[in-house]
Protein backbone atom coordinates (compact mmCIF):
# COMPACT_ATOMS: atom_id res chain seq x y z
CA UNK A 1 0.00 0.00 0.00
CA UNK A 2 1.34 3.46 -0.95
CA UNK A 3 0.65 6.87 0.59
CA UNK A 4 0.15 9.95 -1.53
CA UNK A 5 0.93 13.55 -0.62
CA UNK A 6 -2.80 14.01 -0.13
CA UNK A 7 -2.81 11.14 2.37
CA UNK A 8 0.05 12.78 4.29
CA UNK A 9 -1.82 16.10 4.30
CA UNK A 10 -4.99 14.46 5.62
CA UNK A 11 -3.03 12.63 8.35
CA UNK A 12 -1.27 15.82 9.47
CA UNK A 13 -4.56 17.69 9.53
CA UNK A 14 -6.25 14.93 11.49
CA UNK A 15 -3.32 14.64 13.91
CA UNK A 16 -3.21 18.41 14.47
CA UNK A 17 -6.95 18.48 15.10
CA UNK A 18 -6.61 15.61 17.58
CA UNK A 19 -3.85 17.39 19.46
CA UNK A 20 -5.93 20.57 19.64
CA UNK A 21 -8.84 18.61 21.09
CA UNK A 22 -6.54 16.99 23.67
CA UNK A 23 -5.14 20.37 24.72
CA UNK A 24 -8.64 21.80 24.94
CA UNK A 25 -9.82 18.86 27.05
CA UNK A 26 -6.76 19.18 29.32
CA UNK A 27 -7.40 22.90 29.75
CA UNK A 28 -11.05 22.16 30.48
CA UNK A 29 -10.05 19.76 33.29
CA UNK A 30 -7.65 22.32 34.79
CA UNK A 31 -10.35 24.96 34.68
CA UNK A 32 -12.57 22.79 36.87
CA UNK A 33 -9.91 22.01 39.48
CA UNK A 34 -11.43 22.50 42.96
CA UNK A 35 -10.47 25.70 44.74
CA UNK A 36 -8.06 25.56 47.66
CA UNK A 37 -10.96 26.37 49.98
CA UNK A 38 -12.95 23.44 48.58
CA UNK A 39 -10.00 21.06 48.93
CA UNK A 40 -9.52 22.17 52.54
CA UNK A 41 -13.21 21.70 53.30
CA UNK A 42 -13.11 18.19 51.80
CA UNK A 43 -10.32 17.23 54.17
CA UNK A 44 -12.15 18.74 57.16
CA UNK A 45 -15.23 16.70 56.30
CA UNK A 46 -13.18 13.50 56.06
CA UNK A 47 -11.20 13.81 59.30
CA UNK A 48 -11.78 10.73 61.44
CA UNK A 49 -14.24 11.83 64.12
CA UNK A 50 -13.03 9.41 66.81
CA UNK A 51 -9.42 10.51 66.34
CA UNK A 52 -10.39 14.17 66.18
CA UNK A 53 -12.48 13.98 69.36
CA UNK A 54 -9.59 12.32 71.19
CA UNK A 55 -7.17 15.04 70.05
CA UNK A 56 -9.46 17.93 70.97
CA UNK A 57 -10.22 16.39 74.37
CA UNK A 58 -6.48 16.10 75.09
CA UNK A 59 -5.95 19.71 74.07
CA UNK A 60 -8.96 20.87 76.09
CA UNK A 61 -7.67 19.12 79.22
CA UNK A 62 -4.25 20.76 78.88
CA UNK A 63 -5.77 24.18 78.27
CA UNK A 64 -8.00 23.85 81.31
CA UNK A 65 -5.01 22.94 83.44
CA UNK A 66 -3.15 26.06 82.29
CA UNK A 67 -6.23 28.29 82.43
CA UNK A 68 -6.58 27.84 86.19
CA UNK A 69 -3.80 30.41 86.52
CA UNK A 70 -5.52 32.96 84.29
CA UNK A 71 -8.85 34.64 83.79
CA UNK A 72 -9.60 32.70 80.60
CA UNK A 73 -12.86 30.76 80.68
CA UNK A 74 -11.81 27.13 81.09
CA UNK A 75 -14.89 25.91 79.26
CA UNK A 76 -13.80 27.76 76.14
CA UNK A 77 -16.90 29.93 75.91
CA UNK A 78 -14.83 33.13 75.94
CA UNK A 79 -13.30 33.32 72.47
CA UNK A 80 -10.87 35.99 73.65
CA UNK A 81 -9.44 33.67 76.30
CA UNK A 82 -7.07 31.89 73.92
CA UNK A 83 -4.82 32.96 71.08
CA UNK A 84 -3.29 30.63 68.49
CA UNK A 85 -0.07 31.24 66.58
CA UNK A 86 0.75 28.81 63.77
CA UNK A 87 4.36 28.76 62.56
CA UNK A 88 6.13 26.62 59.97
CA UNK A 89 2.97 25.10 58.52
CA UNK A 90 4.13 25.00 54.91
CA UNK A 91 1.99 25.90 51.93
CA UNK A 92 -1.56 24.46 51.95
CA UNK A 93 -1.72 25.10 48.20
CA UNK A 94 1.22 22.82 47.41
CA UNK A 95 1.48 20.45 50.40
CA UNK A 96 -1.01 17.75 51.36
CA UNK A 97 0.40 17.62 54.90
CA UNK A 98 0.11 21.39 55.33
CA UNK A 99 -3.49 21.25 54.09
CA UNK A 100 -4.52 18.49 56.51
CA UNK A 101 -2.69 20.14 59.44
CA UNK A 102 -4.56 23.37 58.72
CA UNK A 103 -7.83 21.42 58.52
CA UNK A 104 -7.08 19.90 61.92
CA UNK A 105 -6.21 23.28 63.44
CA UNK A 106 -9.43 24.91 62.19
CA UNK A 107 -11.59 22.00 63.33
CA UNK A 108 -9.92 21.98 66.77
CA UNK A 109 -10.45 25.73 67.10
CA UNK A 110 -14.13 25.32 66.28
CA UNK A 111 -14.47 22.53 68.84
CA UNK A 112 -12.77 24.69 71.49
CA UNK A 113 -14.78 27.81 70.55
CA UNK A 114 -11.66 29.72 69.52
CA UNK A 115 -12.62 32.46 67.09
CA UNK A 116 -10.58 32.60 63.87
CA UNK A 117 -9.83 36.26 64.60
CA UNK A 118 -7.60 34.98 67.43
CA UNK A 119 -5.55 32.80 65.09
CA UNK A 120 -2.34 34.17 63.52
CA UNK A 121 -0.23 32.38 60.95
CA UNK A 122 3.18 32.84 59.36
CA UNK A 123 5.46 30.96 56.99
CA UNK A 124 7.70 32.56 54.35
CA UNK A 125 6.64 29.88 51.83
CA UNK A 126 2.97 30.97 51.73
CA UNK A 127 1.71 31.63 48.22
CA UNK A 128 -0.77 34.33 47.22
CA UNK A 129 -3.47 31.65 47.06
CA UNK A 130 -2.57 30.55 50.61
CA UNK A 131 -2.84 34.11 51.90
CA UNK A 132 -6.16 34.65 50.12
CA UNK A 133 -7.49 31.52 51.82
CA UNK A 134 -6.39 32.72 55.26
CA UNK A 135 -8.07 36.08 54.72
CA UNK A 136 -11.23 34.27 53.62
CA UNK A 137 -11.10 32.19 56.81
CA UNK A 138 -10.65 35.26 58.99
CA UNK A 139 -7.15 34.28 60.10
CA UNK A 140 -4.56 36.99 60.66
CA UNK A 141 -1.71 36.61 58.16
CA UNK A 142 1.45 37.91 59.79
CA UNK A 143 4.08 39.64 57.71
CA UNK A 144 7.78 39.77 58.52
CA UNK A 145 7.79 43.49 59.29
CA UNK A 146 5.08 42.94 61.94
CA UNK A 147 7.18 40.38 63.83
CA UNK A 148 9.90 40.51 66.42
CA UNK A 149 13.20 38.95 65.48
CA UNK A 150 14.67 37.11 68.45
CA UNK A 151 18.29 37.91 69.33
CA UNK A 152 20.84 36.04 67.24
CA UNK A 153 18.13 34.60 65.01
CA UNK A 154 16.91 35.15 61.48
CA UNK A 155 13.50 33.71 62.31
CA UNK A 156 10.43 35.86 63.05
CA UNK A 157 8.22 35.74 66.08
CA UNK A 158 4.70 37.17 66.53
CA UNK A 159 4.28 39.74 69.26
CA UNK A 160 0.48 39.74 69.43
CA UNK A 161 -0.10 37.20 72.18
CA UNK A 162 -2.43 37.27 75.15
CA UNK A 163 -0.43 37.88 78.30
CA UNK A 164 -3.47 37.25 80.52
CA UNK A 165 -4.76 34.17 78.71
CA UNK A 166 -3.39 31.09 77.04
CA UNK A 167 -1.21 31.20 73.93
CA UNK A 168 -1.30 28.05 71.79
CA UNK A 169 1.72 27.60 69.53
CA UNK A 170 0.82 25.22 66.71
CA UNK A 171 4.13 24.17 65.15
CA UNK A 172 3.76 20.80 63.41
CA UNK A 173 7.04 19.22 62.27
CA UNK A 174 9.13 22.35 62.74
CA UNK A 175 12.88 22.02 62.88
CA UNK A 176 15.12 22.40 65.91
CA UNK A 177 16.21 25.91 64.93
CA UNK A 178 12.68 27.31 64.85
CA UNK A 179 11.72 25.75 68.18
CA UNK A 180 14.89 27.16 69.77
CA UNK A 181 14.17 30.59 68.31
CA UNK A 182 10.65 30.60 69.73
CA UNK A 183 11.83 29.47 73.16
CA UNK A 184 14.66 32.01 73.27
CA UNK A 185 12.23 34.87 72.57
CA UNK A 186 9.90 33.72 75.36
CA UNK A 187 12.53 32.81 77.93
CA UNK A 188 10.96 34.15 81.12
CA UNK A 189 8.56 32.62 83.67
CA UNK A 190 5.90 35.16 82.71
CA UNK A 191 5.95 34.32 79.02
CA UNK A 192 6.36 30.55 79.29
CA UNK A 193 3.67 30.12 81.94
CA UNK A 194 0.82 30.66 79.52
CA UNK A 195 2.19 28.81 76.47
CA UNK A 196 0.90 25.45 75.26
CA UNK A 197 2.91 23.87 72.45
CA UNK A 198 1.26 21.61 69.87
CA UNK A 199 4.02 20.09 67.77
CA UNK A 200 6.96 17.73 67.83
CA UNK A 201 7.79 16.08 71.14
CA UNK A 202 10.83 18.03 72.37
CA UNK A 203 12.37 14.92 73.91
CA UNK A 204 12.95 13.51 70.42
CA UNK A 205 15.44 16.29 69.74
CA UNK A 206 17.24 15.39 72.97
CA UNK A 207 17.43 11.74 71.94
CA UNK A 208 18.64 12.47 68.41
CA UNK A 209 21.31 15.09 69.15
CA UNK A 210 24.36 15.09 71.38
CA UNK A 211 24.39 17.26 74.49
CA UNK A 212 27.32 19.21 73.07
CA UNK A 213 25.39 19.94 69.88
CA UNK A 214 22.28 21.02 71.80
CA UNK A 215 24.26 23.25 74.14
CA UNK A 216 25.56 25.02 71.07
CA UNK A 217 22.47 25.04 68.83
CA UNK A 218 19.50 24.81 71.17
CA UNK A 219 20.38 25.55 74.83
CA UNK A 220 16.85 26.66 75.73
CA UNK A 221 15.24 23.54 74.31
CA UNK A 222 17.81 21.43 76.15
CA UNK A 223 16.88 23.09 79.45
CA UNK A 224 13.10 22.97 79.03
CA UNK A 225 12.57 19.50 77.52
CA UNK A 226 12.90 17.52 80.75
CA UNK A 227 10.51 19.87 82.58
CA UNK A 228 7.64 19.78 80.11
CA UNK A 229 4.43 17.89 80.68
CA UNK A 230 3.91 16.16 77.33
CA UNK A 231 0.78 14.33 76.21
CA UNK A 232 1.08 12.61 72.80
CA UNK A 233 -1.82 12.90 70.38
CA UNK A 234 -3.06 9.56 69.01
CA UNK A 235 -1.86 8.54 65.54
CA UNK A 236 -4.07 9.68 62.69
CA UNK A 237 -5.58 6.69 60.86
CA UNK A 238 -5.79 8.62 57.58
CA UNK A 239 -2.80 10.98 57.78
CA UNK A 240 -0.11 9.27 59.88
CA UNK A 241 2.73 11.28 58.33
CA UNK A 242 1.11 14.63 59.06
CA UNK A 243 0.73 14.00 62.79
CA UNK A 244 3.38 11.48 63.77
CA UNK A 245 5.15 12.40 67.01
CA UNK A 246 2.76 15.31 67.69
CA UNK A 247 2.28 16.16 71.37
CA UNK A 248 0.66 18.81 73.53
CA UNK A 249 3.34 20.21 75.85
CA UNK A 250 3.41 22.83 78.60
CA UNK A 251 5.07 23.76 81.89
CA UNK A 252 3.23 23.29 85.15
CA UNK A 253 3.83 25.98 87.77
CA UNK A 254 5.96 23.57 89.80
CA UNK A 255 8.15 22.67 86.82
CA UNK A 256 8.36 26.29 85.76
CA UNK A 257 9.65 27.29 89.20
CA UNK A 258 12.16 24.44 89.18
CA UNK A 259 13.38 25.34 85.71
CA UNK A 260 14.08 28.97 86.50
CA UNK A 261 15.58 28.13 89.88
CA UNK A 262 18.16 26.02 88.02
CA UNK A 263 18.63 28.81 85.46
CA UNK A 264 19.35 31.31 88.24
CA UNK A 265 21.74 28.87 89.90
CA UNK A 266 23.60 28.37 86.61
CA UNK A 267 23.99 32.14 86.26
CA UNK A 268 25.46 32.42 89.75
CA UNK A 269 28.10 29.85 88.86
Amino acid sequence: MTFTAEDDSNWLSSSSSSRRKQRKAHGHKQHHRPTLSARLQTIQNKLDSTWLNSCTQTLRTCLQDRARTFSANVDGNDSDGYTVTCLGLGSPETSDNARVQLAFLLTACDALHIDHKNVSIYDPVFTNEDKALFVQLGIQVLEYEHLDVPPESHLPLPTAEAQTGISILFMPHCDLTLYESVLAARWSPERLRNVVFVGNHFDDYIQNNSVQSLERKAPHLLKIAANLTAIPLPPSPDWPGAFNNTSVQYLTDKKLAALFKHVDEDKEH
